[in-house]
């Protein structure tokens, strides 16, 4: 990752307090408006400094899906059709990354990081045009692509959102400076002592598989999951601190959810928020019924299984999690009231929810042989029970 890298980490960090700096000598609204216009400058040349292939694509797919806002914008008749056209075509992107991990299709050397997250904003874009009926001008789409602290990972910035926080950037102070400071420590905490560490461990444990430890396993696979994600972010959110622009928060304490479908709004907030935005409430949301509640959740979840590639494991991964939360929907088992509910249920309810992703976790952590020695060591811990 990018950010570990410190010749990279120390030039973003220059970057993001250039443009605090500015923004703090612009003073009023509109000149620290004018200023921003500047970070593409700042977005494109960091990025050249890391890859200059992934420059080029992502210079590229900016000015792609940028055209595909205008063409839609002058569409008069079929917009519809043109609109779910278009989406598509962000996609092809991402579709064609995945496939050529399978088969030797060419990539002209280009460098495709972080597509997953940028085709869902350039589909948000056009959400906001369609649905909004709002025109996204040029300049602001560029700084909304190439904002450079959310360019390969999330959090996801809706457009909405981007253009709020773009409207009326805040001017760095002393408690913005702390603030945004603290962020990135803990996030590279997370993600160069924490989620390290965690690693160790975890490896550790599955070269003694098969054995009493394999329980832990999935744990330790969570640990390291959680804090390099969420470190991420962190780091994201503390750069975006500096340059005066709230970026949204990616983990609401998800370990504290009683049931998968509280789990997925917790965890990794903005692509859940994307999600039920994008998919559940334009498919009809509360007015679904259990069943087609249950069917869209099994659906969306099979598609971010093979989002995150296209292999049988992430499928099978997918279809799991998306029996988990069709059948959560269909026994009307989606919240639980902590106030009401006892707390041992409650207790216990977290526990459940919170192992199960943990043993999903090991789809992101660990290669298909160590997982299967994993659940190998399961069937001998429960055999040694017996």
């Amino acid at each position: 990752m990018w950010f570990l890298q410190m010749d990279t980490l120390l030039l973003m960090l220059g970057m993001s307090l250039l443009m605090g700096l500015g923004l703090r000598a612009a003073g009023e609204r509109q000149r620290r408006r004018a200023v921003l216009r500047w970070m593409p400058l700042l977005d494109i040349a960091l990025l050249w400094y890391v890859s200059e292939k992934l420059t080029v694509f992502y210079l590229g797919y900016t000015a792609v899906t940028y055209g595909f806002l205008a063409f839609l914008r002058r569409r008069k008749r079929g917009r519809g059709v043109w609109f779910a056209l278009l989406c598509l075509g962000c996609c092809v992107p991402l579709v064609y990354s995945r496939l050529a991990l399978r088969w030797p299709l060419p990539t002209y050397g280009l460098t495709m990081i972080g597509i997953a997250y940028n085709m869902l904003k350039a589909i948000d874009a056009l959400y906001y045009e369609y649905y909004g009926g709002e025109r996204v001008p040029l300049e602001r789409y560029v700084n909304y692509m190439l904002l450079f602290p959310v360019l390969t990972a999330g959090p996801v910035f809706r457009y909405r959102e981007f253009d709020g926080t773009w409207d009326d950037p805040a001017p760095l102070d002393g408690e913005r400076l702390s603030s945004g400071v603290r962020r990135i420590i803990r996030g590279l905490f997370k993600k160069v002592v924490l989620a390290m560490a965690a690693t160790k461990v975890l490896w550790r444990l599955v070269g003694l598989i098969p054995g009493l430890l394999a329980p832990a396993v999935p744990l330790a696979s969570l640990a390291v999951l959680f804090w390099d994600m969420s470190g991420y972010a962190d780091i994201a959110i503390g750069m975006g601190h500096l340059m005066g622009l709230t970026v949204p928060e990616n983990f609401k304490k998800p370990f504290s959810a009683p049931s998968f479908t509280q789990f997925w709004r917790n965890w990794h907030v903005t692509v859940s928020d994307w999600i039920r935005e994008h998919v559940y409430v334009l498919l009809g949301g509360r007015k679904l019924g259990r069943g087609g509640a249950a069917a869209v959740a099994f659906g969306v979840m099979v598609l971010m299984g093979l989002w995150h590639g296209f292999t049988w494991l992430y499928l099978i991964d997918g279809v799991l999690l998306g029996l988990i939360l069709a059948l959560e929907n269909l026994l009307n088992l989606t919240t639980l009231n902590r106030r009401k509910a006892k707390k041992w249920v409650f207790a216990l309810r977290c526990a459940l929810t919170v192992y199960l992703f943990a043993l999903n976790s090991m789809v992101f952590t660990l290669p298909t042989r160590e997982i299967r020695l994993v659940l190998g060591g399961f069937f001998a811990f429960m055999g040694g029970g017996l």
